[in-house]
C-alpha cells in the first residue's frame, strides 16, 4: 500500500486541494489451487497488502477525470456521452480498459455516475499476476457505489469479473475478483469455484514469512495458453462426463483418468483433478499447523503446473528450484496464469535475509533477468480508508 502522505500530495499537485476520501484495493495471491477455478474446484486465494490505492475528490460536474501516476496518463469521461462498446476483438488492452468497462456495468446496472477526480497509484506490479486488473475493477466498482457494494461483495466480485470477460474480452475465472473483494486479514478463503460458497482459514505462517518474488518475465504467453489450456480441460471432461458422474472436471474420479486416450488431455485433467486435492490437504496442514507438510504441497503444486499442466518456463522453474532447496525455504511455486509473473515461497523468517540475494543471484546468472522480491501481509478486501 502506498503511503498516503504521498499519494495525498500527488493528488494535490495534480488536482489542487479539496476534500478528499482515500480506498485501497489490494492484489491477491493464490496460495495454492491453481488453474482450477475455471473447472469447479477449491482455491485458496488471500489478499495482500501490495495492491492499488487511490485518492477522490467528488465534485458537481459531468466529468470523471482519472489520473494514473504508474502510466502518467490522464482518462476523461463525459458521464452523460459515455458508452464503453465490447472490445472481444482487441488485442492491445489498455490500462484504462478496465476502468470503462467496470463504469460501463455500474451504468448498465442502473448505477448513477457522478462527477469525480481520482488519482490511482500502485505498488502492486503491473502485469505479474497479482491481479491488478481484478484490483481496479474492484476499486472503481467500490468507489462509486461503495453503500452496495459494500453489503454484498459477492455481487461485487461477479460485477467485477462480468466487466473483464464481457467488456474487456478476457475470459476470466471468478477467483482474482472474489479473492479482492472478499479478502480478510491474516485469513485465506477455501473458495469452491463451482457454488461460490466459502469460508475464512486462519492463516498463522509462525515463523515463517511469505515472500513474493516476481520473475520480471514478460507473460505475453499467458492469455494464448490460459485460453488453450480451457479448451483442453473442456475437451477432456467431455470425454470424461460420459462414464463418470461428476459435476465438472475437478470432481471426476482420479481412477477415470485411464479412460482418456489422449496424453495431453490426460495429464492437464490429472492436474486438475490432483490440484483440487492438493487444495483441500493444505487446508488441513494449516489448520494443524503443520507449515512444513503446506510447504511441500505448494512444490508439488508447482511441480504438476511445470510437467502436466506446462504452464511454468525456465524463469519460474530456477526461482522455485533455487528457493525450494535453499535452508529454511518450506517450498515454493509458481502463482497466477504462468508464462512469467510470480512465484511463492515460504521461508523461515531467520533466513529471508540470506535467501533473497542467493535466489537473486542464481537467477540472474541462469537467465539475465533481476528478480524483486516483496515481503506481504494478508490484508483486507477493497475498501475505503480514513486518512490519517
Amino acid at each position: 500500500m502506498l503511503a498516503q502522505k504521498l499519494i495525498r500530495s500527488e493528488f494535490i499537485a495534480y488536482f489542487g486541494d479539496n476534500e478528499l476520501e482515500y480506498f485501497f484495493s489490494p492484489g491477491r495471491v493464490n496460495l495454492i489451487g491453481e488453474h482450477i477455478d475455471y473447472n469447479g474446484g477449491y482455491v485458496l486465494p488471500a489478499s495482500i497488502s501490495l495492491g492499488v490505492s487511490a485518492v477522490v475528490s467528488r465534485n458537481s460536474t459531468d466529468y470523471i477525470r482519472i489520473y494514473s501516476m504508474d502510466f502518467k496518463e490522464e482518462l476523461l469521461i463525459s458521464i452523460h456521452e459515455f458508452e464503453y462498446q465490447s472490445n472481444l476483438l482487441k488485442t492491445d488492452i489498455h490500462w484504462s480498459d478496465y476502468i470503462k468497462s467496470m463504469l460501463q456495468v455500474l451504468k448498465d446496472k442502473g448505477v448513477v455516475l457522478k462527477g469525480a477526480a481520482i488519482l490511482l497509484g500502485s505498488d502492486l506490479p503491473i502485469g505479474s499476476g497479482l491481479s491488478s486488473s481484478a484490483a481496479i475493477e474492484c476499486l472503481i466498482a467500490y468507489i462509486f457505489n461503495s453503500t452496495f457494494y459494500n453489503e454484498n461483495r459477492k455481487q461485487l466480485a461477479l460485477d467485477a469479473q462480468y466487466a473483464e470477460s464481457h467488456y474487456v474480452g478476457v475470459n476470466c475465472g471468478i477467483m482474482d475478483q472474489f479473492a479482492v473483494a472478499n479478502g480478510k486479514s491474516n485469513k485465506a478463503m477455501l473458495l469452491n469455484c463451482a457454488s461460490l460458497e466459502f469460508e475464512y482459514i486462519d492463516v498463522n505462517f509462525k515463523d515463517y514469512q511469505l515472500l513474493i518474488i516476481n520473475s520480471n518475465k514478460s507473460r505475453a504467453l499467458a492469455e494464448s495458453k490460459y485460453n488453450e489450456r480451457r479448451k483442453e480441460c473442456d475437451q477432456a471432461f467431455s470425454v470424461l462426463q460420459k462414464m463418470d458422474p461428476a459435476g465438472n472436471l475437478c470432481q471426476v474420479h482420479e481412477i477415470s483418468l485411464a479412460m482418456l486416450e489422449d496424453d495431453v488431455l490426460y495429464r492437464r485433467a490429472k492436474h486438475v483433478i490432483l490440484e483440487n486435492k492438493r487444495v483441500q490437504y493444505a487446508v488441513d496442514a494449516l489448520e494443524h499447523g503443520n507449515i512444513e507438510v503446506f510447504g511441500q504441497l505448494l512444490t508439488d503444486s508447482h511441480k504438476s503446473l511445470d510437467i502436466d499442466y506446462e504452464v511454468s518456463g525456465e524463469e519460474l522453474n530456477t526461482i522455485v528450484h533455487y528457493s525450494s532447496h535453499f535452508e529454511g525455504c518450506a517450498g515454493a511455486r509458481m502463482t497466477g496464469a504462468g508464462f512469467g509473473g510470480c512465484c511463492i515461497a515460504l521461508v523461515k523468517k531467520e533466513s529471508v535475509d540470506k535467501l533473497i540475494p542467493y535466489v537473486a543471484k542464481k537467477y540472474f546468472e541462469k537467465t539475465g533477468l533481476n528478480a524483486d522480491f516483496y515481503h506481504v501481509d494478508i490484508v483486507d478486501g477493497v475498501n475505503s480508508i480514513k486518512f490519517v
